[in-house]
């Protein structure tokens, strides 16, 4: 399920190849630190609220559509340069990175169902929430075994000189400001489980 290419394995994958590693890896760490608060939310019973309360998961998945929609057009617009047209400073670029990726995964719906819904099928009836928390811990893992493989992806991407880099970083974000909206037109579509 990490492997499947989502919103943020698409950041990560872009980050590093447009940016570079140590880019990608600051948003990363802001995307397990959304993790960390899903996994909370999971733990605290909102797994039980999103499956019964149809309107909960309605805001949950509208506030994804919306967040990768701006995402996406952001990011085609703004094609092969910075925000304004000039690149940011390296520590605010680090800050980007890292606020992308964690308002990226607190908005996907996906992560949501997989940390409320998908990871508490594999209990056991009785079983202490703490056991949820480990089930939890155990997918950040493997998730952050699959976001370095993408990583490593990104990385082989940057390659060539500078007029192939920029041409390249201009395609690039095309396809992931695609990709957003493309996520968003099928958060919009989903129905709930």
């Amino acid at each position: 399920m990490a492997m499947i290419p989502g919103a943020n394995q698409i950041l990560g994958l872009r980050n590093a190849a447009l940016v570079g590693v140590r880019y990608a890896l600051v948003g990363v760490a802001g995307r397990f630190a959304a993790f960390a608060i899903l996994v909370v939310f999971a733990v605290a019973g909102l797994g039980a609220l999103l499956t019964t309360s149809a309107v909960a998961f309605e805001v949950v998945r509208w506030a994804g559509v919306a967040y990768l929609v701006w995402l996406g057009v952001t990011t085609f617009r703004n094609a092969g340069r910075g925000r304004d047209g000039a690149s940011p400073a390296p520590a605010d670029r680090l800050s980007v990175a890292a606020r992308r990726e964690f308002i990226t995964a607190l908005t996907n719906p996906k992560a949501l169902l997989l940390f409320a819904s998908f990871l508490p099928q594999f209990m056991p009836r009785d079983a202490p929430v703490a056991t949820l928390a480990l089930l939890a811990v155990v997918y950040i893992g493997v998730e952050a075994l699959v976001a370095l493989g993408y990583i490593g992806a990104g990385r082989a991407l940057r390659f060539g000189g500078e007029r192939l880099r920029t041409v390249r970083h201009r395609h690039m974000d095309r396809i992931a400001g695609v990709s957003f909206i493309g996520f968003a037109g099928y958060l919009a579509i989903a129905r709930r489980p």
